[in-house]
């Protein structure tokens, strides 16, 4: 056995359990070392996420998936926390997350080392956005006409909606060092267990509109749009809590959330979260008509931004290199793994920029493991600095219902040609939403570092 081993097996049964996990720090007030406390937290965040996309295609009565496009999304951004302590182990938080460059790049896919663009049917594309059966429309004699802008890039900043919440602490680890005798075992310490529910707050600032993109993306075909922003202005809940538990130099901890949306009905264009039927010419020729019906045959609040349910949990460790109680010092690696499902939704997807529309996509899991060093240099000055990877598994982007009966004829029609259908869903696309013809993220990989560092007063 190397004298390092055994060094770590020292450290390892001659340790004891001082302080907890940091994702169960709660601001205090109301104590003797802290009448109150306030924390300040800085923390940057880089981020790449590279997506293949492909497209289902019909051959011999079968469906495969053809790769079509590569996309890369870079995101620099800067999250400010304050956290102020009301009461013993409660606080109040706002987070300020600043965005400083969201910028998603796409081209054609590479098969085999060679680019598919002489093959792909985005480009080659004969089909029409409102369907064939318009007559002349979907000739295969005629111009091709691409889906999309290949290559292409679109660019975003700013602000995005700021977060409150309350975080509670009814079991600390540091307070209660041990059970009530009377109900349990002695000699069984306790668990942290920390609590909180923390609310998105829609500023009344324009939305994020993806329509600015689209084919004004292109790269090499003149100056490209402005930056977008970052606000989607749906209010979202999200309740969490986690639990941790000190054993020696093991800190092992869990957490488990759920968020809920609620999207807010706005009043026209530019007002609510955004629809696609405010620009209507880039959707089928129902769109015109449709967006704007009213009573029974109205779609109003049926072809906006809708985001999925949430849900995931997180499962982790630090192990405590080095601590001093007398000092508040300490220096732990952190290792955590976390699983999210994501709900289907009518979100800004992989493929919305180069559209210039949001689209419906499926449910999807999301998986991704982390490993970071954590610092305490003093009472006051905490620093993290971590790394990422991950993966979504594969979902469909495009995924549009046809329509609905809003007629009562018992059955739901189609637009002819002449735009006049009542019952087409103003987003459906024939070209992309039809299956056979969707589009499929089918490979999703995501890293990214990040570095925290925080003053408690």
């Amino acid at each position: 056995m190397t004298c390092f081993r055994r060094t770590a097996l020292l450290a390892l049964f001659l340790a004891s359990p001082v302080f907890a996990a940091h994702v169960t720090d709660v601001a205090d007030a109301m104590d003797e070392q802290h009448p109150l406390e306030i924390d300040l937290e800085a923390t940057l965040l880089h981020s790449r996420e590279e997506t293949r996309i492909a497209r289902e295609q019909v051959a011999n009565g079968a469906t495969r998936l053809v790769d079509e496009l590569h996309t890369l999304r870079t995101v620099d951004e800067l999250g400010l926390r304050l956290g102020v302590g009301l009461w013993h182990d409660l606080e109040l938080h706002a987070l300020l997350p600043l965005v400083l460059k969201d910028e998603r790049d796409w081209r054609y896919a590479d098969v085999g080392g060679v680019s598919v663009e002489s093959a792909s049917t985005l480009k080659n594309n004969h089909l029409d956005i409102s369907g064939c059966l318009k007559p002349g429309s979907c000739s295969p004699a005629g111009p091709a006409s691409p889906i999309v802008p290949v290559p292409g890039q679109s660019t975003r900043a700013g602000l995005r909606d700021p977060v409150i919440g309350f975080a509670w602490g009814p079991i600390n680890e540091e307070r209660e060092l041990r059970l009530r005798p009377e109900l349990f075992p002695p000699g069984k310490p306790v668990s942290t267990w920390v609590i909180g529910l923390d609310y998105t707050l829609p500023l009344p600032i324009s939305p994020d509109d993806p329509s600015q993109f689209g084919f004004n993306s292109q790269l090499g075909a003149g100056k490209l749009p402005a930056s977008g922003g970052e606000h989607k202005r749906v209010h979202l809940f999200e309740l969490w809590t986690t639990f941790s538990k000190r054993y020696r130099v093991l800190d092992p901890y869990v957490r488990l959330w759920g968020r809920a949306p609620i999207v807010p009905r706005g009043n026209g264009k530019g007002d609510g979260p955004y629809d696609n039927c405010w620009h209507p010419e880039l959707l089928a020729d129902v769109a015109k008509a449709n967006c704007a019906a009213t009573g029974k045959l109205s779609w109003s609040g049926e072809t906006g931004f809708s985001p999925g349910y949430q849900a995931g949990f997180s499962v982790g460790t630090e192990l405590v290199a080095a601590e001093d109680n007398k000092a508040q010092q300490k220096l732990a690696f952190d290792l955590r793994a976390d699983v999210t499902y994501n709900g289907s939704a009518r979100d800004y997807t992989q493929v919305t920029d180069m559209l210039g529309k949001l689209t419906s996509r499926d449910e999807y899991m999301n998986g991704t493991a982390q490993l970071g060093i954590y610092g305490r240099v003093a009472r006051w000055l905490h620093a993290r600095v971590y790394g990422s990877v991950g993966f979504d598994t594969p979902h469909l982007l495009t995924h549009e219902n046809i329509g609905e009966d809003k007629t009562g004829s018992g059955k739901v029609t189609v637009s002819a040609g002449n735009g006049a259908a009542p019952d087409q869903n103003p987003n459906y696309d024939f070209r992309l939403d039809q299956p056979g013809r969707r589009l499929r993220a089918e490979a999703v990989f995501i890293w990214g570092v990040a570095g925290t560092l925080s003053l408690n007063f």
